[in-house]
């Protein structure tokens, strides 16, 4: 069994670069499309909302591991008790853990669909409609998916049919047959 994870504190130093493309990626074609004016208007909107967007921000952080796990129940065709979702309250980071092993296919799905879902499709969204607001709704989720994104660059070259093991305590996974 061939360990590939790393610490919380790790997994969140080594997503500074994502930080950085992610907002590369999404600010600047909205700033470069609608323009900068556009863009910090919804630096207001957020703050004048501000009670809300934490309120996004929080059921988000929370719909981030519901994504995961559900990845792991509908992608694995795993029962809910073979998935458990909670908070690690020494880092104050939510968690999806699958108890079980499977496909490496399938955990690449379940670390992808946060991003996709809570980063990606907003952020396409607000560049389509030039609502600045979410789009840094959008990005601010795609950071946050940053160990998501880490995680699969580290099992990158790990086959899709190769059977992984969710790591319970770390960020990543053991290659079970190696």
């Amino acid at each position: 069994m061939k360990d590939l994870s790393i610490s919380t504190i790790s997994a969140n130093l080594y997503a500074i670069p994502i930080v950085l493309i992610s907002i590369a990626s999404l600010v600047f074609p909205f700033i470069f499309i609608w323009d900068w004016q556009t863009f910090t208007k919804g630096f207001l909107l957020i703050y004048l909302a501000l009670p809300y967007f934490i309120i996004a921000f929080i059921l988000g952080s929370f719909l981030h591991e519901v994504f995961h796990a559900a990845g792991f129940i509908i992608f694995g065709k795993l029962s809910f008790n073979q998935v458990q979702i909670g908070i690690k309250w020494k880092y104050l980071t939510p968690f999806a853990h699958c108890r079980i092993p499977l496909k490496a296919s399938v955990y690449r799905i379940a670390l992808l669909l946060p991003a996709i879902l809570l980063g990606l499709i907003p952020s396409i969204v607000a560049l389509i409609f030039g609502k600045s607001w979410l789009l840094i709704y959008g990005t601010l989720f795609t950071i946050l998916a940053g160990g998501d994104f880490l995680i699969l660059w580290i099992i990158r070259k790990v086959k899709s049919d190769e059977i992984v093991k969710d790591h319970p305590e770390r960020c990543g996974c053991y290659i079970i047959n190696n």
